[in-house]
């Protein structure tokens, strides 16, 4: 199982369920993005009614 972790003013948050990556769930853009996520300058996070403006670097992806 995978799960997408993001952190959130500088909180890791579990966003994998909950949350979406320039408007698709996580798991859906680092399954189509994963090779270019680090040609971006930024990555566009929604959770929690709230939208977040984060360096790729602060994506975490981790499999169980």
């Amino acid at each position: 199982m995978k799960r997408v972790y993001a952190c959130l003013l500088g909180n890791w948050v579990d966003i994998t369920d909950k949350g979406l990556l320039h408007q698709r769930s996580a798991l859906t853009y680092v399954d189509e993005e994963i090779q270019d996520m680090f040609s971006y300058d930024y990555i566009n996070v929604s959770y929690e009614n709230k939208n977040y403006r984060i360096h790729p670097s602060f994506i975490q992806i981790v499999t169980e």
